[in-house]
């Protein structure tokens, strides 16, 4: 693991994948102006406003929502609720945005080192197809867990860190998914995704789940979490499938 830490390292910091490492930034600056441009920073203003001070005139539209909201102790509960809630989102959502983006580059990143370093050559691909239905039905599962933590949502403290499960599930299983079908034959990616890439490929996964939730770490970072992860499969491939099979 250490070696596979070293060889990832030495790969990031070349001058290729410090340049694609830019991409995902620039893609998220991107979206987010546009965004903001096109009237999203109103709507959170009104309503920042709004808690702040205690006037919900913009929702008459909706009397029951403005009723509810005119009490102090719920006040404060929606205030508490949009500001953490609110900042971490806009986190996790850059996160996200910018592991789509690495998403798109995982083929050219897994082509690179499958050349520098292994030579490997795969009897089958999954199609992307296959991916893709494998990909909604996971969508379909956090979903499921997201509606599960919905209630602990509205809980002070907790909601930090409940929201985090579902988050967690669809970010590790997206990367299962993308490094899986990048490295792998069917019958490997197979066995692969049933068992949920072992026991390594899920500390690995948490622990650059951890990480992302530092500010600009899940900006850059991305692409040297591709590196690495795909350095787990190639590199032990044949051993790595033999305990896998066994467990």
């Amino acid at each position: 693991m250490i070696q596979i830490l070293k060889l990832s390292i030495k790969d990031f910091l070349s001058k290729k994948y410090i340049a694609l490492s830019i991409i995902p930034l620039i893609v998220c600056i991107v979206l987010f102006g546009i965004f903001l441009y096109f009237g999203g920073n109103e709507l959170l203003d009104a309503l920042a406003k709004s808690i702040d001070s205690g006037d919900f005139s913009f929702l008459n539209k909706y009397p029951l929502i403005a009723e509810i909201l005119s009490y102090t102790a719920i006040k404060w509960l929606v205030g508490f609720i949009f500001y953490t809630l609110g900042a971490f989102f806009v986190l996790i959502l850059s996160v996200f945005v910018a592991s789509i983006v690495a998403g798109f580059l995982t083929p050219v990143i897994v082509n690179d080192l499958n050349e520098k370093y292994y030579r490997r050559v795969r009897n089958s691909e999954i199609s992307a197809l296959k991916a893709l239905k494998i990909s909604i039905i996971e969508i379909l599962k956090f979903c499921g867990i997201f509606i599960i933590c919905l209630p602990l949502l509205f809980v002070p403290i907790i909601n930090l860190f409940i929201i985090n499960v579902p988050l967690f599930y669809l970010y590790y299983k997206f990367l299962l998914i993308d490094i899986g079908s990048n490295t792998l034959d069917e019958l490997n990616f197979k066995i692969f995704y049933r068992k949920g890439g072992g026991y390594k490929f899920l500390g690995v996964c948490s622990i650059f789940y951890i990480l992302c939730l530092i500010p600009l770490v899940g900006f850059f970072a991305q692409l040297f979490f591709v590196i690495f992860l795909s350095h787990l499969v190639m590199s032990n491939e044949k051993n790595y499938f033999l305990r896998l099979k066994d467990i």
